[in-house]
């Protein structure tokens, strides 16, 4: 059922597009798996092409164009202390179990980034340089690699605000690389240029001993998108982490990512910056018929990890979300 319910989206997000400046005629769409809904295949890396829908009922065109847009960038974490071992493991292929077992050896609180992940910053900010010029507001993660990667990626001007976002933060919970300082600590390493008064709790509350689920770590990138859509700011850079971005991208039934890009390349490298053209559209017409929970995609690239916890509910109020990203 979870498969049809994100099957159905999809498809009906697609053809409810128009060929428009912001979405050309045709355009090559990551849908992240092969998906069968209604005898009908939709295949990851297909091309297609964006129609006028119309509403049978009154022949209206169809309302997913009274949306906000936004630039967005995303941008994740240089490398950080738990990263070397566990991240060389995955590149080769390791099962999930081993990944997440070189993460523990390799845990530390609040992980910082390695001299190379420094490196790795610091040298973002010339090669993005033109990316990020018109950046009007900084958004990070609370933990202080990405904060720190934030900082040295564009370095603090009194031209952007800088906050920091709960929801932004990795998968919670279980190793201690994903605990956060208690707000008086990041105060003091990172003021004045950074806002913390969106921190819910001076010390980490969320933080539990039980690791997040996906699900509930791919909602919390959703709200906080959301959130980025409530602000004035147009050219938005958020600073955050590999799990979180990917589990949102990949799994959220109301994120959409058009963007041709193969499996293998999903998920951000360390440093890694990518742009989007983003809409955050009133899906009524979509979702009307659906009200469905919709729960993970359960395919190969999740490694047949456990996906438990909160459902993300599929209604006609929560915005889809479409990320066209700008090669």
């Amino acid at each position: 059922m979870q498969r049809v319910v994100r099957a159905l989206l999809i498809a009906r997000t697609l053809t409810s597009l128009k060929a428009s400046s912001s979405f050309s005629s045709s355009t090559a769409i990551t849908n992240r798996n092969d998906i069968t809904c209604d005898s009908k295949k939709i295949v990851t890396g297909a091309t297609v092409m964006m129609t006028t829908a119309t509403n049978s009922t009154n022949n209206a065109t169809t309302n997913i164009h009274a949306s906000i847009k936004k630039r967005l960038l995303f941008l994740r974490h240089g490398q950080a202390m738990h990263n070397p071992r566990a991240e060389e493991a995955k590149d080769k292929g390791c099962s999930h179990e081993t990944f997440l077992k070189l993460m523990q050896e390799d845990d530390a609180f609040d992980a910082p980034l390695t001299q190379l992940g420094i490196s790795q910053a610091t040298l973002a900010s010339l090669s993005y340089k033109h990316k990020v010029k018109d950046v009007q507001l900084v958004v990070s993660s609370p933990l202080t690699r990405a904060i720190h990667t934030a900082d040295l990626t564009i370095p603090p001007t009194s031209l952007q605000n800088r906050i920091c976002i709960e929801d932004f933060r990795e998968i919670n919970g279980w190793l201690l690389n994903s605990k956060r300082r208690s707000k008086q600590d990041l105060i003091h390493i990172f003021h004045p240029h950074w806002d913390f008064n969106y921190l819910p709790s001076e010390q980490d509350d969320a933080w539990t001993e039980t690791l997040e689920s996906q699900e509930s770590c791919a909602e919390r990138c959703y709200q906080g998108m959301l959130w980025l859509k409530e602000r004035e700011e147009t050219n938005i850079l958020t600073v955050a982490h590999g799990g979180l971005l990917r589990f949102a991208m990949v799994q959220h039934p109301n994120i959409i990512v058009v963007d041709g890009r193969k499996t293998q390349e999903q998920r951000f490298e360390n440093c890694e910056l990518r742009e989007y053209d983003v809409e955050f559209t009133t899906n009524i017409d979509m979702l009307a018929e659906k009200q469905n929970e919709a729960h993970v995609d359960e395919d190969a690239d999740t490694n047949n990890e456990e996906n438990t916890g909160v459902t993300v509910k599929v209604t006609t109020e929560r915005p889809l979300i479409i990320l066209r990203e700008i090669h």
